[in-house]
């Protein structure tokens, strides 16, 4: 059998995959409450438990979740922002 942990493991990668989903969403269908209701009902709720269970036991799970949120959202960003800043660039360069 699973230990706590283990399960625990498990379903922390379950939200973190659905956060990194989250990041990489296309802003045609951006993220908002109900999103998956339709394919995966359940998804939220368990979402919200996992982290619920994980913040009680180290309140600290709740800041590291949002910063690796941001980081990777805002990572993934400015790699597309810096690459089509260097097309327009090397566009403009092209044209003189």
């Amino acid at each position: 059998m699973a230990t706590v942990a283990a399960k625990l493991g498990v379903l922390m990668a379950c939200a973190l995959l659905l956060l990194a989903v989250g990041c990489q969403a296309s802003p045609f269908w951006p993220l908002e409450v109900g999103f998956y209701h339709d394919k995966c009902p359940q998804a939220e709720a368990v979402v919200k438990g996992v982290m619920e269970k994980a913040i009680s036991q180290n309140p600290g799970n709740g800041a590291a979740m949002i910063r690796m949120l941001f980081h990777d959202c805002f990572v993934e960003v400015l790699q597309e922002t810096n690459l089509q800043t260097y097309t327009i660039y090397s566009r403009l360069v092209r044209l003189d």
